[in-house]
């Protein structure tokens, strides 16, 4: 039981960094990418807002902004009736002015639309002149560099996420040791008091014999016997739920058998009980199953959920189903239903939990039972859902 506490504290441990590393990463580089496209944009703007500069002499020609010859780009001008008054690729080196122009011509009819061309970013501008201007931006490098930082930045978050991940594993080793030990000390001492029980109940078991023998039996020799019963099956419960908690294999071989023979023998066995409870009991196993698992815990599975019924079956019309089926996804299906009173204020969130009881219920009961069933499900990769539907409890247990 430790030992799944702890792998589902470093599994939600590990996810979680993962999770919050994922994100953080994600947004950084979401936000890089943001200023890269906002800077393309600006230098668009001011290069179509700022136009052109006339000739100054020799060795200092016109243009578009001078001040940022580190930019790569070239613009196109229109006239109004749509043919090229100017080109400027003085800043575009891997282009020809042929290419610009047919570049220019795409975004200038529509053709192109979105702003973005490959490595390039582009706008066009209506001037008040009548003239339209259409500017390119190259912005091939601060994309590569984007992309080193993406991959540096991953790079960084993995060998991070794998110190992490080891740092997580020993932490959890520390702070479940004190757990651990205390859970190991739990279990000998069930198993020691388990033990240390049947030497005292099975002399009180004798010696009521030799009373009864002598003076007969009574209400009180009865009452005696009952509670020794009980004695016996709690001990022998909390013996059982303790080697199930182990998560121990080789304890509870698993083999290939024949599920609806052991559930109909089963289901048979408790007809008679439920008649004398005056319960309505039906049972329904359908097709030929067969299941590879422990045999003697699936069989104690089903006489658990059936005592179950039998025990707390109530209400006006007081009725119990058992159905085993192969469902429509292949699935072997158990269904475990019966009717409760209308007062009863069974927690369906709390009811596998070890020593639960409902606080409406006076029957007896250790509470154990439901909390062996669910180890047995999770022992045998099962799945367990728990529904109340007006005055009736449905247990729907589905096996691969």
């Amino acid at each position: 039981m430790i030992k799944k506490l702890r792998r589902k504290f470093i599994l939600i441990s590990a996810l979680s960094v993962f999770l919050v590393l994922f994100i953080t990463i994600a947004l950084i580089n979401i936000s890089n990418y943001s200023v890269i496209e906002k800077s393309a944009k600006d230098t668009l703007t001011s290069i179509i807002n700022k136009g052109p500069k006339p000739d100054e002499g020799p060795g200092n020609p016109g243009g578009w902004l001078t001040d940022l010859k580190q930019e790569h780009y070239f613009v196109v001008s229109f006239n109004p009736d749509g043919t090229i008054r100017e080109v400027d690729n003085r800043q575009m080196f891997i282009l020809t002015k042929q290419e610009c122009e047919d570049l220019a011509k795409k975004v200038y009819s529509g053709e192109f639309t979105g702003g973005k061309y490959g490595n390039f970013r582009y706008t066009k501008s209506l001037r008040n002149d009548g003239v339209t201007y259409v500017g390119f931006v190259d912005i091939n490098d601060r994309l590569d560099n984007s992309k080193n930082f993406l991959l540096v930045s991953t790079f960084i978050s993995l060998a991070s996420y794998i110190i992490l991940i080891g740092l997580i594993v020993i932490a959890s080793k520390i702070a479940f040791r004190s757990s651990e030990e205390a859970y190991r000390k739990q279990k000998r001492f069930i198993t020691n008091a388990s033990h240390e029980l049947k030497t005292p109940i099975t002399v009180i078991s004798a010696d009521l014999d030799l009373i009864e023998m002598d003076h007969g039996k009574s209400e009180w020799s009865r009452s005696i016997r009952d509670q020794l019963r009980r004695l016996t099956d709690t001990t022998s419960q909390l013996v059982t739920l303790s080697k199930l908690e182990e998560d121990d294999p080789s304890r509870f071989p698993f083999e290939d058998f024949s599920l609806n023979e052991v559930a109909k023998n089963i289901a048979e066995s408790f007809v008679p009980s439920f008649k004398k409870e005056g319960i309505k009991f039906a049972y329904n196993i359908t097709g030929n199953l067969t299941m590879y698992g422990n045999k003697g815990l699936i069989d104690e599975l089903i006489h658990t959920f059936l005592g179950n019924s039998l025990k707390y079956t109530g209400g006006e019309n007081k009725s119990s189903y058992f159905v085993l089926s192969e469902n429509n996804r292949g699935k072997i299906e158990f269904r475990f239903s019966n009717t409760i009173d209308k007062d009863d204020e069974v927690d369906i969130k709390q009811i596998m939990e070890r020593f639960y009881r409902s606080p409406s219920n006076k029957k007896e009961g250790s509470g154990i039972g439901l909390s062996i069933a669910q180890e047995i499900i999770n022992l045998h990769k099962g799945k367990i859902i728990v529904d109340k539907n007006a005055n009736t409890i449905n247990f729907v247990i589905t096996f691969n």
